[in-house]
């Protein structure tokens, strides 16, 4: 093997380093919001942090701060309302002068049940949260992506979007809806040096997962799909998205990446 030629150019440092890049995290007050930014922190970004509940978000900043690799800066924000999306997408770039990394991770799951009990409000809030946040929050960070000539926009979708579901109407829907904005962006950014992918957890332990996680027979079932016989770990997340987000994702565009201990390739009988 000819390690010259790999070491080289922007690949002569770890294929992991994020240096002097800047991100901004979604719904990084908990769970694999929350491991996604201390993990992009900890391989060398400074990180924009947004949530709704500021007490909860400026503890998470405090630890990143305190772990003393990249910065982190806490912006409170509801990603539903366009108008504080707007403020956050100014407030963040503001912050470290750019966003170089945008991971929509903050995500609705309000209705459970038939397609005749999901109304209008509950669709288009779910939409508003789960596709709206991610392209709205895009249109503000591309233009500033596209001027440097490197950017990465990192969308968290669910497996539960890869299948059909008689229960889970308006969330599926709406994380589908955002798997192909994804692939679109990539199609028209990615010759300006921009990489856009989604990841796709499967049950991890998170609190939204508590339902499943805390009910023996839900739990067996969904452990039953699973190749490695466990539930997964948000870092398990987190450390997918430092790869795409980081020159070793390089040549990774428009795709989106299962990360569920293979249930989506198991067939059950």
């Amino acid at each position: 093997m000819d390690t010259k030629s790999t070491a080289c150019g922007r690949f002569a440092g770890t294929l992991f380093d994020l240096s002097g890049r800047r991100a901004l995290v979604t719904g990084a007050s908990r769970g694999i919001g929350r491991a996604i930014a201390y993990r992009l922190a900890q391989h060398g970004a400074d990180v924009v942090i947004c949530a709704r509940k500021s007490d909860a978000l400026a503890a998470v900043a405090n630890v990143i701060n305190d772990a003393g690799s990249g910065r982190a800066v806490a912006v409170p924000a509801n990603i539903s309302r366009p108008g504080e999306l707007e403020e956050l997408a100014s407030e963040a770039q503001a912050a470290f002068g750019g966003i170089d990394i945008l991971v929509a991770n903050a995500g609705l799951h309000i209705h459970n049940g038939p397609s005749a009990t999901m109304n209008d409000a509950v669709l288009q809030k779910t939409i508003d949260g789960n596709f709206g946040a991610l392209h709205r929050l895009s249109q503000h960070l591309l233009p500033g992506m596209s001027a440097r000539g490197w950017g990465r926009i990192i969308n968290i979708g669910t497996i539960a979007a890869h299948f059909g579901s008689g229960v889970y109407h308006s969330y599926t829907l709406s994380k589908a809806l955002a798997m192909q904005y994804v692939r679109n962006i990539a199609v028209e950014h990615g010759a300006a040096g921009i990489r856009a992918n989604t990841v796709s957890p499967g049950l991890v332990r998170t609190d939204m997962a508590g339902a499943i996680l805390d009910n023996p027979e839900e739990l067996a079932k969904e452990l039953a799909r699973s190749t490695v016989g466990r539930v997964g770990e948000p870092d398990e997340i987190a450390g997918v998205v430092v790869m795409l987000a980081s020159e070793a994702g390089g040549y990774v565009n428009g795709q989106t990446i299962a990360v569920d201990g293979g249930q989506t390739i198991r067939y059950v009988v």
